[in-house]
């Protein structure tokens, strides 16, 4: 099995640019039908969620790309 060959820095720079942007959207009132407000709770769900499945999700394209060669 390989592992992605992604630095560690670019999951978290990508991390960091999906939440701030969840944040500007829940901020401004225009992800959800309710009044505007930042949800830390989710904002935190979605910082450790996002890396763990961005993660797994490279691991397999990398193995299946690996296993077709």
């Amino acid at each position: 099995m390989r592992s992605p060959n992604q630095s560690l820095a670019e999951y978290a720079a990508r991390t960091v640019v999906v939440v701030l942007t969840l944040a500007v959207l829940q901020y401004t009132g225009l992800l959800l039908d309710g009044p505007a407000g930042i949800d830390p709770g989710h904002l935190a769900a979605v910082a450790v969620l996002f890396p763990a499945f961005s993660y797994l999700i490279a691991l397999v394209g990398t193995n299946v790309r690996s296993g077709a060669e």
